[in-house]
């Protein structure tokens, strides 16, 4: 006897599933994607705030060793803040006798105005124009101006902001910045 069936072979096809189409694809992306901007946002973190520095040690060293007396800016606006400050010297030891003259003394102090822009006053036991041409190299004169007792000469830097620069008792001073004028002016008669 032979056997005969009755059902017949369907062919059964296998149904697209979403993991199988373009569609598909683009659905398990979604959450890759998700997961790597969240990695690109948490490492960006917020912006690090500007610190604030006292310049009071690096005035005194600067004041006892450098030949000629050095001015320093005295009291500013209370919103201004210190953010830097350097003493640039030459590599002698004070206490020795024997020692070389220690000239030349740089110091350079660097503010935060209210406004958030930068000023900066560089003090030197030299000349202002020996000053201005290791600091501000190519600046070009603007004209003058006077601050307090002392006569200004305005530049322009390379950047083109402003300079100040001026001689208070013996020193050199330069006063510089994307600071206002204004602003520019307040640190440069601070300076005694």
């Amino acid at each position: 006897m032979s056997c005969v069936s009755t059902q017949s072979e369907v062919a059964t096809a296998r149904p697209r599933g979403p993991g199988r189409s373009f569609k598909g694809l683009l659905w398990s992306l979604i959450p890759i994607l998700v997961v790597v901007v969240l990695l690109v946002l948490w490492q960006r973190g917020s912006a690090s705030p500007v610190v604030s520095v006292d310049p009071g040690p690096d005035v005194a060293y600067a004041q006892r060793i450098s030949p000629v007396p050095l001015p320093a800016p005295g009291p500013l606006p209370g919103t201004w803040r210190a953010t830097s400050s350097t003493v640039d010297a030459p590599n002698s030891d004070p206490s020795q006798a024997d020692q070389p003259e220690r000239s030349p003394v740089t110091l350079t102090i660097g503010y935060l105005t209210e406004d958030d822009h930068f000023a900066e006053v560089v003090v030197g036991d030299r000349s202002v124009t020996a000053l201005l041409e290791q600091a501000e190299p190519g600046a070009t004169k603007d004209s003058d101006v006077m601050i307090g007792p002392v006569r200004w000469d305005t530049y322009r830097n390379q950047r083109g902001e402003q300079v100040l620069a001026g001689t208070v008792g013996r020193a050199g001073v330069l006063v510089t910045g994307d600071a206002s004028g204004t602003d520019l002016a307040v640190l440069a008669a601070a300076v005694r």
